[in-house]
C-alpha cells in the first residue's frame, strides 16, 4: 500500500511499511498463475537525499507539467503529505503540503487535469480509527480544506491509495474486517461518484492494494503480496484494459529483483509519471555492497547509507515502454 505495508500500531494508525526485453508470462486463462521470464529495465533511485532521504518514503504524484510532485514521508508512528517543485532541473527540499498535517495523511493521487488531489487520511471518531479519501481542489493562492468523499467512495472503514482516471473514475484498496484486501473503482457521472464495484480480476484473496491506473483507463498497475508462491512481499503487477473489463495479470519485473543477495524486496505504491510511460514506486531494495572494500568506498557506501540508502523505503523508477 502507500508503500503499501502498513502496520497498525496504538491508535490504530496504519503506516506504510513499495535485460531482456521480455518482463513476464500469463500462463493459460488462469490470471491466478503468473509465470515470469527474464528480468526488465533497471530501477534507478529517484532524487536521492531530497524526495528519497533517510526516512520513509512514498513514490510521489505528479503535476500535469512534471514540475511539481505531492509524496508521503513517515515514521513509524505517523505519515504527513509533502510538496516539491522542480526548480532549475533539481528538485526542491519538500515542505509540508498545506492541506495535510492535522491527522496522519498519505496517498495522494493528483488528478490527470491537475485541478484536485484526493488522499487518504486515518482519523479517529466515535467508531474508532477510520481511513478514509478526501479531496483538496486546486483555488487561487492555493488548495481547498479537504472534503470526505463520499459513501460511495468510502465503502468501508478501510480505504486506501486512491488513483484518478481522467474521466473522474476513482480506483482504491479497501481492506476487509478479516484483513482480504481488493481493488475497487467508482465512476464519476454527471457530478457524483457511483457505487463503488470490484474489479473483476481483484477477488479478495490475493491481497491486491495501491491502483494506479492510465489516465485512459488502458491500464492498470497495482501491488500484490498473494500472487507469487512462496513469497509473501508486495510486488508489481500490470494489467490491460480489455474490452469492459480486464485481462490477464502480469508480474512486473526489473533488473534486480531476484532473491539473492539481500532477499526480495518489498515494492508498494505504484504512480506513473507525468510521462504516463515511467512508473515510479516505493522499495526498500538497497545498493548491493561488496567486500571486502577499500577504505574508499567504505566511505562512499556510508555517505550515501547517510543520505538515503539504508533499508527504509525509497522512490525508485523504471520505464513501462516493454509493457505497453
Amino acid at each position: 500500500m502507500p508503500q503499501s505495508r502498513w502496520v497498525l500500531l496504538s491508535f490504530a494508525f496504519l503506516i506504510p511499511c513499495a535485460r531482456a526485453e521480455s518482463i513476464l508470462l500469463s500462463i493459460g486463462q488462469n490470471q491466478d498463475a503468473v509465470a515470469t521470464v527474464s528480468a526488465g529495465p533497471t530501477p534507478q533511485i529517484f532524487a536521492p537525499g531530497v524526495i528519497s532521504g533517510p526516512g520513509n518514503d512514498g513514490s510521489p504524484t505528479f503535476s500535469p507539467d512534471g514540475n511539481t510532485l505531492f509524496f508521503t514521508r513517515s515514521t513509524s508512528h505517523w505519515t504527513v503529505i509533502l510538496e516539491s517543485h522542480k526548480v532549475n532541473g533539481q528538485w526542491t527540499q519538500a515542505t509540508l503540503a498545506p492541506f495535510s498535517g492535522e491527522w496522519p495523511e498519505s496517498s495522494p493521487a493528483m488528478s490527470p487535469d491537475g485541478r484536485y488531489i484526493v488522499f487518504q487520511t486515518l482519523r479517529r471518531t466515535e467508531k474508532g480509527a477510520v481511513s478514509e479519501l478526501r479531496r483538496a481542489d486546486r483555488v487561487e493562492g492555493g488548495w481547498s480544506k479537504p472534503v470526505r468523499l463520499p459513501d460511495e467512495v468510502n465503502i468501508s472503514a478501510s480505504i486506501w491509495k486512491p488513483s484518478i482516471a481522467e474521466d473522474g473514475t476513482i480506483y482504491f484498496t479497501s481492506i476487509g474486517s478479516d484483513g482480504s484486501k481488493r481493488l475497487y473503482s467508482s465512476k464519476y457521472r454527471n457530478g457524483s461518484y457511483e457505487a463503488a464495484q470490484p474489479l473483476s480480476f481483484s477477488d479478495g484473496k490475493h491481497l491486491d492494494v495501491d491502483p494506479e491506473v492510465a489516465p485512459d483507463g488502458s491500464f492498470l498497475v497495482f501491488c500484490s503480496a498473494g500472487r507469487l508462491e512462496g513469497d509473501a512481499k508486495d510486488h508489481l503487477f500490470i494489467v490491460r484494459r480489455v474490452g469492459n473489463g480486464w485481462g490477464r495479470v502480469e508480474q512486473i519485473r526489473y533488473a534486480g529483483d531476484e532473491q539473492k543477495p539481500y532477499g526480495f524486496s518489498t515494492d508498494d505504491e505504484p504512480h506513473l509519471g507525468s510521462d504516463h510511460r515511467t512508473l515510479y514506486f516505493s522499495s526498500d531494495r538497497v545498493i548491493s555492497v561488496h567486500f571486502p572494500r577499500t577504505h574508499e568506498q567504505a566511505l562512499k557506501d556510508f555517505e550515501r547509507m547517510e543520505s538515503w540508502d539504508n533499508s527504509n523505503t525509497n522512490v525508485w523508477f523504471i520505464p513501462l515502454s516493454s509493457l505497453l
